[in-house]
């Protein structure tokens, strides 16, 4: 394809002649994978973590692996050749999870049945010669047999006149300098092409970067940017083979302002991994840089794997008739962190964590589905708490961008904080729960300036207990589990809280048009005016309770505080 530096405003994937590109060699061959169907129990090739067991329902052979609940997964280490495609398969029964971890990138699909059902799984070894594939748990009970790991073709370069149209690649993974807020870079990948799904960092010259796994023909791109009717963006386009050395492929890119919709982007043809859309602002006057989705257009000899997984009837979706969240593959909380410096943590022992990059224990971590973090705090007679508070917690403190130090500002300005988020569980006799709140100065009797919190059912805000102004009911009839967003935002010194249930909150906001999810007190806007300072924000479960007020239910392995976090931001200006 010619140089055009034009962008062509069209959402189909255009045709065009090629005659060197390239495409996968197909060499089929079989990697060894010891014990593959579990005829040696786990004694052999495998290493397992309770809940497992050897099965006699077996799909062939004598056994079978199972797996029964949270937590429970198997998992081997196998070589394999650098730069080339694999398929990896197994057969599950009931339901599971196989998956392939490549150099810290997980590439999971779930999958079973009444009988064995084959489940399969694509990916590219990139630069590794060891990858870990395994089997997890994954909503109910699992048989796993015959696990097979197949090479597909290394790429090459190759004359190819069957090569005649650009179509989709696969995009492996999104990347950017975390500085986002709060929208993260994978969201561009998703195929969720609502406003609420995408990727927004503020600055000239900020930068998202998509890893097609391996080397190949980059020809165009297409993307849904982000109020596309309404404003054009800013950007420039570079492509590398190595995420190091990179070449320009379009300068001055500017998008049509008027599509809502795909716009597709002519580039300089290359060969290359990576693929980098820097952002230079916008033409409302902002420098705020967002896309919705993102696709790469190359050639492709219709072998291409989908990197999402798709949405089976039977995946499990959280307990409550408002919302429902796609599964994710998130291994650990940080995964699910724009940027994880920018917090720390206290645990239900006392104790505070401030490096977050793959922290993961019973008290912090990511759900079963891998698109949630847990945070619990079982009551324990050896619970620890923080000074001046009698009450244990698994929950987030912001910090400074850089992780340096603590942050603490003033009810000047502008301060927002946004939590998707489900309160799952409370504890047995004193059920109280906090989730998400403004501390202030406490030398000065602010304390927990603004909490969420709910009792029994009864969800309602909190002004330091009652001492700042009276408690303002939200809800009296919290159900477990109800996934709802929730904004605090604080302006010159006005305290406002947005409210929903209906998934809609985060996306008008950003809008401009969330006064219908406002809490009101009366017919004002704003619940509280008050000024003070030594504030931040504090996200997740703060359980209002203890070993003392819990009695004979202490140590109960059923007696926790529990708050699910799908997602979260702060901003302040």
């Amino acid at each position: 394809m010619k140089l055009n530096t034009k962008l062509r405003y069209t959402t189909a994937l255009v045709a065009a002649a090629l005659s060197v590109t390239a495409i996968p060699a197909v060499n089929a061959a079989s990697v060894s994978i010891v014990n593959a169907g579990f005829e040696d129990s786990f004694k052999s090739g495998w290493v397992d973590t309770d809940p497992s067991a050897i099965s006699s329902d077996e799909r062939s052979g004598s056994k079978a692996a199972k797996i029964t609940g949270d937590g429970g997964k198997f998992e081997q280490d196998v070589t394999v050749e650098k730069n080339t495609d694999y398929v990896l398969t197994a057969y599950i029964a009931g339901y599971g999870k196989i998956g392939a971890s490549v150099d810290g990138t997980r590439y999971t699909r779930t999958g079973g049945g009444n009988d064995y059902e084959q489940v399969s799984v694509s990916f590219n070894s990139g630069s590794s010669t060891s990858i870990t594939i395994f089997g997890n748990y994954y909503d109910k009970e699992g048989r796993f047999d015959d696990f097979a790991l197949e090479s597909v073709g290394t790429t090459e370069t190759v004359t190819s006149e069957t090569c005649t149209s650009s179509a989709a690649l696969v995009i492996s993974s999104a990347s950017d300098d975390g500085t986002n807020d709060g929208h993260g870079p994978e969201s561009t990948i998703d195929k969720d092409t609502t406003d609420d799904s995408r990727w927004s960092s503020n600055g000239v010259g900020k930068t998202i970067t998509y890893d097609l796994g391996s080397e190949t023909s980059v020809k165009e791109l297409a993307i849904q940017w982000y109020k596309g009717s309404d404003r054009s963006s800013y950007f420039d386009i570079h492509t590398s083979t190595n995420n190091n050395d990179w070449t320009s492929v379009l300068s001055g890119g500017i998008s049509s302002g008027a599509d809502a919709s795909y716009e597709t982007i002519d580039v300089t043809d290359t060969d290359a991994r990576y693929v980098r859309v820097t952002g230079n602002g916008n033409s409302a006057g902002s420098s705020w840089n967002s896309i919705v989705e993102t696709q790469i257009l190359g050639c492709s000899d219709g072998s291409t794997v989908d990197p999402v997984e798709p949405t089976d009837p039977t995946d499990p979706v959280d307990p409550t008739d408002n919302e429902t969240i796609e599964p994710g593959n998130a291994e650990y909380p940080s995964d699910l962190m724009s940027n994880y410096n920018q917090w720390k943590i206290t645990y239900p022992d006392g104790v505070e964590d401030k490096t977050l990059l793959k922290a993961n224990n019973e008290y912090f971590y990511v759900n079963d589905t891998g698109n949630g973090i847990v945070f619990k705090a079982p009551v324990r007679s050896n619970n620890g708490t923080t000074p001046n508070s009698d009450y244990i917690r698994s929950e987030l403190r912001e910090r400074t961008t850089d992780g340096k130090s603590d942050i603490y500002w003033t009810t000047s300005g502008t301060h927002v904080a946004y939590s998707k988020q489900a309160i799952t569980h409370l504890p047995l006799v004193k059920d109280h729960l906090v989730a998400t709140q403004i501390h202030g100065n406490k030398s000065d009797g602010i304390d927990d300036a603004m909490v969420l919190r709910l009792e029994g059912e009864h969800l309602f805000l909190s002004f330091n207990g009652g001492k700042l102004r009276s408690n303002l009911t939200i809800k009296e009839d919290y159900k477990l589990g109800t996934i709802h967003e929730v904004i605090f935002e604080v302006v010159n010194d006005k305290h406002y809280v947005y409210y929903s249930e209906d998934g809609g909150l985060n996306a008008a906001y950003t809008a401009s048009n969330a006064s219908k999810y406002l809490v009101k007190d009366g017919s004002s806007d704003y619940v509280m005016d008050l000024n003070y300072d030594q504030s931040y924000f504090k996200i997740g479960n703060y359980t209002q309770t203890n070993a003392d007020e819990e009695g004979s239910s202490t140590d109960d392995e059923d007696n926790y505080g529990e708050v699910v976090v799908y997602d979260f931001w702060v901003a302040h200006e």
